[in-house]
C-alpha cells in the first residue's frame, strides 16, 4: 500500500483504497448510481466500470474515488482499456479527474482524459464525434485560458490507451499514448499553463462513466457500456529535468566506461547503478565502470536516479553498449640481462604486463625452443655456446586475448 492508501473503502487497488459511488446526484442526467456498476480488481488487477439500463428507461452510471484526499503536485498515470471511438453519444467516459467539493471556485478539477460527444447528436439532426479532452476548470467566471482551459482532440479506434498527467506549479502536461506503457505511439500531448492552474487541495481522484442529458440522442434509453481500467499509479513531487544518460567507452575487457548523466535539474543528487545484461552489477554504483571478464560476451547499461527535496525521484537508463569483447593486454617486449657466458645466468626481464596476468616463458637457443627451459631464469650450458640466446614471455588474463613477446636475440655465448 502507498505510504498514504487513504481510509478503507470498498475496496483496495493500486496502492490505495477507493468507494464506490451509491449516492445520487450530478452529473449523471437522471441523478442514478450504482455501487454494482465499479467491479472488484479481478485477476489481472483490472477494474471495469458499466453503465446499466435494467428497465430500459433507467440507466444507471459508475463512479468510483480514492479515499485518500490530497495527492497535489506528481505525475498521475491510467491504463484504460476501451475503443472511445464507439462511445455512444449520450455516454461520457470521465477518465481519471481530480475534484475536491468544498475548493472554490473550481474544484481543483483536473481532467486528464475526459472523452464524450458533448453538445449535439440527433435532437439536433447534427453528427457530433466523440472527441476526448486535456484539460482543467478553474473559474467559469473567467474566459478560456485564464480560468478554465480544455484542448480537445480527436479519438482512434485504439483499444488501448495510456494516459499520463504531470501537475506541477503553474504547469500541466498531459499525454495520451496508445497501447499499454509509455513506449507507444504518442497521440497527443497538451501543455497548459499559467497563474489559474489549480492549486493543491484536499482533491481526491475520481474514475465514471455517465449518461449526460445534453449530449442528444435518447439519453433515457441508452444501450448498457463499459470501460475497463488496468492501471493507475501516482508519483509525488514536482518532476526532475532528466534526461536520458549515455555511455561512452571502448566495450572491451579492461576498459573504462563513462556515464555521462546529461543536464538535470540544478541541485539534484545522482546516483548510478550499472547493469549486466539487464542484471544488476553488485557495488558497481560509480559513474565509471572498469570491465571485467564477467562482462564478456554482454552489454551494459548504467541507470542514473536523481533525488532533490520537493521533487519526484527519477530513473533514467542508458541504451545498452556493444557487446563486450576479449580485451588487449598490456604487453611489452621483454629483455635479457646477464653475462654471456657458459655457466652464467641469463634473467628474463618482462616489463609491467596488465594487472592480473599470469607470464609463462621459453628460452630458445638460435632461434630453437630448449626443452624444460621454462622459468623466468637460464643457467647458460655448454650446448649454447657460439648460439644465441632470446626468451618469449606468455600472458594469459581471464577476459583478455592471450598475447606473446620475444625478446631480441642475444650476441653470441662465449
Amino acid at each position: 500500500m502507498a505510504d498514504d492508501p487513504g481510509p478503507v473503502g470498498s475496496f483496495a487497488w493500486k496502492g490505495f483504497n477507493w468507494q464506490k459511488r451509491f449516492w445520487g446526484g450530478a452529473p449523471m442526467y437522471n441523478a442514478s448510481w450504482d455501487a454494482n456498476n465499479v467491479s472488484n480488481p479481478d485477476a489481472n488487477g483490472y477494474v471495469k466500470l458499466s453503465i446499466t439500463n435494467p428497465t430500459g428507461t433507467a440507466p444507471k452510471g459508475a463512479e468510483f474515488q480514492s479515499t485518500r484526499e490530497g495527492f497535489g503536485y506528481g505525475t498521475y498515470s491510467t491504463t484504460v482499456e476501451k475503443d472511445v471511438s464507439a462511445l455512444q453519444k449520450e455516454v461520457v467516459w470521465g477518465c481519471l479527474f481530480t475534484y475536491d467539493p468544498a475548493a472554490e471556485p473550481g474544484y481543483t478539477e483536473i481532467d486528464l482524459c475526459e472523452a464524450s460527444a458533448w453538445g449535439g447528436g440527433a435532437a439536433y439532426g447534427e453528427n457530433w464525434p466523440v472527441t476526448q479532452g486535456h484539460g482543467y476548470w478553474f473559474d467559469a467566471t473567467k474566459p478560456p485560458g485564464q480560468g478554465n482551459n480544455t484542448v480537445t482532440f480527436d479519438v482512434t479506434n485504439a483499444p488501448i490507451l495510456t494516459h499520463r498527467m504531470v501537475w506541477e506549479p503553474g504547469k500541466l502536461t498531459f499525454e495520451t499514448f496508445a497501447g499499454e506503457g509509455y513506449t507507444g505511439t504518442l497521440l497527443k500531448r497538451t501543455v497548459l499553463q499559467g497563474s489559474t492552474v489549480p492549486l493543491p487541495a484536499k482533491e481526491q481522484i475520481h474514475f465514471n462513466l455517465w449518461v449526460t442529458g445534453g449530449g442528444g440522442g435518447d439519453a433515457a434509453g441508452v444501450a448498457p457500456e463499459s470501460v475497463t481500467i488496468r492501471d493507475f499509479s501516482f508519483v509525488p513531487g514536482i518532476p526532475l529535468t532528466a534526461p536520458t544518460p549515455t555511455v561512452t567507452g571502448t566495450a572491451a575487457v579492461g576498459s573504462t566506461l563513462t556515464a555521462a548523466p546529461g543536464t538535470w535539474t540544478t541541485g539534484t543528487a545522482l546516483t548510478y547503478q550499472w547493469y549486466r545484461n539487464g542484471a544488476a552489477i553488485a557495488g558497481a554504483t560509480n559513474a565509471t565502470r572498469v570491465l571485467a571478464a564477467a562482462d564478456q560476451g554482454t552489454k551494459l547499461t548504467v541507470r542514473v536516479t536523481g533525488t532533490k527535496a520537493g521533487y519526484a525521484t527519477s530513473t533514467k537508463e542508458s541504451a545498452p553498449t556493444a557487446t563486450v569483447v576479449a580485451g588487449t593486454l598490456v604487453a611489452p617486449v621483454p629483455t635479457i640481462t646477464g653475462t654471456l657466458s657458459v655457466g652464467s645466468t641469463l634473467t628474463a626481464n618482462t616489463g609491467t604486463w596488465t594487472s592480473g596476468t599470469t607470464l609463462t616463458y621459453q628460452w630458445y637457443r638460435s632461434g630453437v625452443a630448449i626443452s624444460g627451459a621454462t622459468a623466468k631464469t637460464y643457467v647458460l650450458v655448454s650446448a649454447d655456446q657460439a648460439d644465441t640466446m632470446s626468451v618469449k614471455v606468455t600472458g594469459t588474463n581471464p577476459g583478455y586475448t592471450t598475447a606473446a613477446k620475444t625478446s631480441a636475440s642475444t650476441a653470441v655465448v662465449a
